[in-house]
Order: structure tokens, then sequence, then C-alpha cells
């Protein structure tokens, strides 16, 4: 048995053959380039507090490090929108992978920890850097394994399918 035939209807449609063919620098490959600097603002940014969190760098307080938490929600948005273009592009290759389905979960789990770190280390301000470091040390280890392994779902991404396109 094959992949549903509504793949077969998204990848006719002009966008997303568009996306997958086309020469045009603002195609596949821009928004693969977006999708990665989104990474960068969300990943890197949330593993530079798990890492303070951690006791890395403890010169740096920890309390101003709260306004990365818009930069992290914008890096998310960027995330999405980017992956939505990605699936149109080969929504087969992505619908169809049990990798893709396993990227999703973790990535809600990640956004899970990241709030609850947000609003339990980072919102009350009377905290002393000792509380924060002992309320966020278990949620900045999650959050480190947890984007490691949406990465590595993310990268398997290009490795594990079954279908590229829809099978003529």
């Amino acid at each position: 048995m094959g992949p549903p035939s509504f793949l077969l209807a998204i990848e006719e449609t002009g966008f997303s053959t568009w996306l997958r063919e086309s020469e045009s620098p603002f195609a596949f490959y821009f928004i693969l380039l977006f999708h990665t600097f989104g990474l960068a603002l969300l990943v890197g940014t949330n593993a530079v507090i798990d890492l303070r969190l951690l006791g890395v760098a403890r010169a740096i307080p920890l309390a101003p490090l709260k306004q990365f938490f818009r930069l992290m929600w914008i890096g998310f948005a960027v995330n999405a929108v980017t992956g939505v273009l990605l699936v149109f592009a080969y929504p087969t290759k992505t619908l169809t992978n049990w990798d893709f389905y396993v990227k999703l979960v973790v990535i809600g789990l990640a956004l899970w920890v990241m709030r609850k770190m947000e609003k339990q280390v980072f919102e009350d301000s009377s905290l002393s850097e000792a509380d924060r470091m002992a309320r966020g040390a278990a949620l900045a280890k999650w959050s480190l394994a947890l984007w490691f392994a949406a990465i590595s779902a993310g990268r398997l991404l290009a490795y594990t399918y079954k279908y590229l396109t829809f099978p003529s």
C-alpha cells in the first residue's frame, strides 16, 4: 500500500512544484536557510540560558537573560513558518516518515520545557541567583537533551524517508 493520494494533490500544486523545482534563490534553499536561522535563534539562545543555569559563565547574571525568551519565540515563529513551507515542498517525503512525527513531539516537549523555565525561573523577580539555578537546573538539562533530539530528528529526515515524492 502506497502513500495517501492527498499527498499527490499537494505535490501537484504550482506552489509545491515551485518550492521543489525552482532555480529561484527564494525557493527551497532560501527557505532551508531561514529554517537554519530560526533554529539558531531558538536553540542557540536556549542553549545559552541552559548552560548558564547549569553553572557556566557564573559572572553573567541570570535575571537579564529573561529578555532572550522573546528572541527564542521569534526563532520558533520563523521555524514554524519555514517548516510548513518545507513540508509543502516535499509532503510525501515528510508526512510518510515516522521521524517527522518524532521531531514534532520532541519539539512540543522542548517548547513546554522552555515555557515552564520562563515561568518558574524568570518571571519571579524576587528569586536570587542560587534560587534561579536550583529551579532551572533540571529544566536546563531536559532542554538541552530535547533540542539535541529535535535537531537530530530533523537532520535524519534527509535520510530516513521511503518516498521522496509520490510514486508514479
